[in-house]
């Protein structure tokens, strides 16, 4: 089953989109870039107020992989009490430095999502040692909010292919960026763990805007709708096969 993740940059963000019983909140500042940071204590205040009422993420900021406050900022955001850690791959050529850094701080218990771009991306075999490094899980997002999302950058088939390759090494998956209500039905037979929205839940469409919860509660129903319709179209294909096999 695929599951909605919601950017908040608020209390009050918050608390709108836990009302439409979203299954993960991650918190980001829209305003400073693809995975731009609250401040540690804007993030501490928000965990408390979810009170581990559904898993929480956070995202360390729009740092490049070989930077020397990699390991701090990791280790800050998940003092918070997150439930993980998001670390942005701004060059998917994953340094022995980055990935080192990723191991250590495993170790003391951090969960981390890698978030991918898009745009980035020309050869998911790359990936390799990064999959295999102790990371927790790995999102595909878009890094450039103003141009193309997801769909209109990466074909349909370079999408499933990284959700298998994923999967195959027990990661947690997720597709973001830019996505809107009309990508749900394509990404959905995907089955990622989560898809990721902002943009589409805010006034506007703008993701630097307010979030609302009318546009929340939209994206929600579609994304349980189409869910429930794809899990029963494969039980629907077993009980045919195994009818047939009879």
């Amino acid at each position: 089953m695929t599951g909605m993740l919601a950017s908040v940059a608020s209390i009050e963000e918050a608390e709108i989109v836990l009302d439409q019983k979203v299954d993960i909140i991650d918190l980001k500042n829209p305003r400073l870039g693809a995975l731009g940071a609250l401040d540690l204590k804007v993030i501490s205040s928000i965990v408390q107020f979810i009170n581990n009422r559904i898993p929480t993420s956070a995202t360390i900021g729009d740092i490049k992989p070989n930077d020397a406050n990699l390991s701090m900022r990791i280790i800050s955001t998940a003092s918070s009490g997150v439930n993980y850690v998001k670390v942005g791959l701004f060059d998917v050529n994953a340094p022995n430095y980055f990935i080192n850094i990723i191991n250590e701080c495993s170790k003391k218990d951090i969960k981390i999502i890698v978030v991918l771009f898009a745009e980035n991306i020309t050869n998911f075999d790359s990936l390799e040692p990064l999959m295999k490094s102790n990371i927790k899980g790995i999102m595909l997002d878009t890094k450039n909010k103003a141009h193309k999302n997801l769909c209109s950058i990466m074909k349909y088939e370079r999408l499933e292919k990284f959700i298998k390759l994923a999967k195959s090494h027990n990661l947690i998956t997720g597709l973001a960026g830019s996505l809107k209500s009309e990508d749900i039905d394509r990404l959905i037979p995907l089955k990622p763990d989560y898809l990721g929205f902002r943009g589409a839940l805010c006034s506007k469409k703008n993701r630097t805007e307010s979030i609302e919860g009318i546009a929340v509660r939209k994206i929600k129903d579609i994304i349980s709708q189409r869910d429930t319709i794809s899990y029963e179209s494969i039980l629907n294909k077993e009980v045919m096969i195994n009818g047939t096999m009879a």
